[in-house]
Parts: C-alpha cells; structure tokens; sequence
C-alpha cells in the first residue's frame, strides 16, 4: 500500500500519504472483517472484540508505514524531499 500511494500521489507529503493508506486499511478492515462471526463469542460482544482488533490493527499499521518508509529511506529507494 505504501509503494502504490508513493507511485500515484507524489505531489503530498509524507503525513497525508500515511493518512491515505491508513485510510485504506481502515475501510478494508469494515467491510471485510466486521462481518465475520466469531466462533464461541456472544453476538454483543463481537462488535467490542473487533473495535479493539481494530484499534490494535491501526496502531500496527501506523507503526510499519514508518518502519517501511525509514527502511526505504535508508537504502535509497524513498528519498528526503530536496535530495537526489
């Protein structure tokens, strides 16, 4: 996701970019996972158990978007802005 938002949307910083995939998962994760019943778990407490699955999800993502730009960053393949 971040190689794809990198190749179509160079003209936006870094922030609005991590804001756009992070975007992405977010929507993916409610339509995909929010229907998916969970085995042994009351029906009432589903909705609970995905918004911490979520909230944890997001935090994971945020955290590899930066871990994969400074990653790329390091081996050359993102560059800082005014460096070539």
């Amino acid at each position: 996701m971040v190689q794809i938002t990198e190749a179509v949307a160079r003209d936006l910083e870094g922030k609005e970019k991590k804001d756009i995939v992070i975007e992405y998962v977010n929507r993916f994760y409610d339509t995909a996972f929010t229907i998916v019943d969970i085995p042994l778990v009351p029906n009432f407490l589903e909705p609970i158990i995905h918004s911490y699955v979520k909230k944890i999800l997001m935090i994971l993502v945020s955290s590899s978007i930066d871990a994969t730009v400074s990653i790329f960053r390091q081996t050359g393949i993102f560059l800082q802005k005014g460096k070539v």
